[in-house]
């Protein structure tokens, strides 16, 4: 179900001419294996070996990006970080 999500939300960006850089890749494809909210600083950590270049900015970009396209749901707590979680479809 994941790889079909994670194929739906390449999908619509495809459809939306957005442009898919290979960061913005492995961010959706991170985003889609996790199984509970995660923060950007997470999301940092868990790229950076691939990708040493990232940070934070990018990565709030791209999910920016990806929240308005209905690809990620944002959760705010508060006194914590922002976290966010692949929008699976049901």
């Amino acid at each position: 179900m994941v790889h079909h999500d994670l194929e739906q939300a390449l999908q619509r960006m495809r459809s939306k001419n957005i442009p898919l850089t290979p960061q913005r890749y492995a961010l959706l494809e991170y985003l889609y294996a996790q199984r509970s909210y995660t923060t950007v600083k997470d999301i940092c950590e868990a790229l950076i070996v691939k990708y040493p270049t990232i940070n934070a900015m990018t990565v709030n970009s791209s999910l920016h990006v990806f929240k308005q396209l209905g690809l990620v749901k944002e959760l705010a707590v508060i006194g914590s970080s922002i976290r966010y979680e692949a929008a699976l479809s049901s």
